[in-house]
């Protein structure tokens, strides 16, 4: 738990930082009218879908992140992602899984939503993009069953604090609508793609944080956001 609170107030201190740089950048770009990249804002977004989530995974998964998403000309949306994850469960081959720790992202969105100049200005964005996520942690594997078809004799072995780092791809999809002024709600659809591959014969987790199950097949994912834009 006091992992959870320390990132939540690492990405505010991300975030104030972020909002008070690109305020003095876009004040810089109101009185140079050679500048073409418009700052127009910054908003802090929260997953709260971990709300629904946790209680269908029965506590054995879970996943808890945030962003800050910097909006440039109302178009390009660089966005940086952190969240901390974890899993504790009994695998299909009854080996005992466990393992938590921080992960990151790092990518840009695309407005695809056109407005008409006629038209009163909107917040509402359609968001497409992608993502670089990455996480170094480790992870426990108990109860791993040998047996010896020679000699009839089995053995039951633990091994603990295994090191993995892995590096993925996502692409994703989204909007973020504004139900009062500055604050808005969104959703974000995500389909993700493994880059570090596992050695055959090696020792492989079975969750990662941030990623998911670890599948070669690649995983889908999704969050519902609530976000506040300074």
């Amino acid at each position: 738990m006091y992992s959870i609170y320390k990132y939540f107030i690492n990405l505010l201190i991300v975030g104030c930082a972020f909002s008070s740089l690109y305020g003095q950048q876009a004040e810089a770009v109101k009185n140079d009218t050679t500048k073409h990249i418009r700052y127009n804002g910054l908003r802090v977004d929260v997953d709260v879908s971990p709300i629904i989530t946790s209680f269908l995974n029965k506590g054995e998964v879970f996943n808890y992140e945030a962003a800050v998403q910097v909006n440039l000309n109302n178009k390009f949306y660089p966005v940086f992602e952190m969240g901390y994850s974890g899993a504790s469960k009994t695998t299909t081959s009854d080996i005992n899984y466990q393992g938590d720790a921080l992960f990151y992202r790092l990518g840009l969105d695309f407005n695809l939503m056109k407005q008409k100049e006629s038209k009163k200005k909107l917040n509402n964005v359609f968001l497409f993009g992608g993502r670089l996520g990455f996480s170094n942690f480790s992870y426990d594997l108990t109860g791993i069953q040998y047996s010896d078809d020679y000699w009839g004799a089995g053995e039951v072995i633990d091994k603990k604090n295994i090191l993995a780092t892995k590096l993925w791809f996502e692409i994703v999809a989204g909007i973020r609508v504004e139900i009062a002024k500055n604050i808005f709600l969104g959703w974000t659809v995500r389909t993700k793609s493994m880059l570090t591959k596992d050695n055959p014969g090696d020792i492989k987790p079975w969750h990662v944080p941030g990623y998911g199950i670890n599948s070669d097949s690649g995983v889908w994912g999704f969050n519902y956001t609530l976000g506040y834009k300074f």
